[in-house]
This record gives C-alpha cells, structure tokens and sequence, in this order.
C-alpha cells in the first residue's frame, strides 16, 4: 500500500466516523432540545479534520520510483471525481432548501459556513474513496 492509499484510507475513515457520530448526535439532541439548537452536533464533523493530518503521519516512500503514470492517471481521476462530488453537494445545499422551503422563504446566513465546509468534506471524501477505487481495480491484476 503506497502513500496516497494510507492518507486516503485515513480520510475516509476519519469522515465516516464524523459523520456517523454527527448524526447520533444530533439525532439525540433533536429529541431533546428540538432542532435550531441540535445542529450543534454537526461539529462532530470536526473529526473528518484529523484526516488532514494523514500527510504528516505517512511519510514519503522510499525507492527509486514512488510515482508513475498510472499513479499520475488515479491522481487525476480522483481530483474529477471529487470536483463531481463537490459539485452536486452544492447544487444539492442550495436547491433542495429552494423546492422544500418555496421562493419566498429565506434562509440564516449561519447555514453558508456550514454549506461551503461541507462542500470541501465531500470534495476530499470523493477524492479518496476515488483514489481506493483505482488502486483497487488495479491491484488485482497484478497478483
């Protein structure tokens, strides 16, 4: 398993685990305090940060070639394959509260930081699990 693997192996790991607990979370706290005041559980998200870490912990690896095209291809449809992700979870943050809510209803500005940090998780999300696809797919044949 090289480097881009174990750093996108972490990402994911760290986001699901912040997502499954922001959920939880605010799950528990709708019943208890109703719904303006759980979405304080969103910062379980928070945890998807230590993913960021990942380069810092793996460190480069050692040989004579430690990237080539085939990398350089993974790499490349990985960075499409999170703009994609980015892109529909920002049509998606920013449509759906248009056909639920109607056109004259209005939206707190509080929600902005939440959309745009959002956009950036799924972006990084999609860009790893695109980068353990296409290391996966040709792992295989060369067993």
């Amino acid at each position: 398993m090289n480097r881009m693997q174990k750093i996108a192996w972490s990402f994911v790991i760290s986001t699901a685990l912040g997502f499954v607990c922001s959920v939880i979370a605010v799950a528990i706290l709708y019943f208890k305090v109703g719904f303006p005041r759980a979405s304080a559980g969103l910062a379980f998200l928070a945890i998807a940060g230590l993913g960021g870490l990942s380069p810092l912990i793996f460190r480069e690896d050692k040989g004579k070639v430690t990237f080539d095209e085939r990398d350089a291809f993974i790499k490349k449809n990985a960075a499409l394959a999170g703009f994609a992700g980015a892109f529909l979870f920002t049509c998606f943050a920013c449509m759906i509260p248009f056909f639920v809510l109607g056109t004259k209803a209005s939206i707190s500005v509080r929600w902005l930081p939440q959309i745009w940090i959002g956009t950036f998780v799924t972006q990084f999300f999609f860009y790893s699990v695109a980068i353990l696809v296409g290391y996966g797919r040709g792992g295989k044949e060369n067993e």
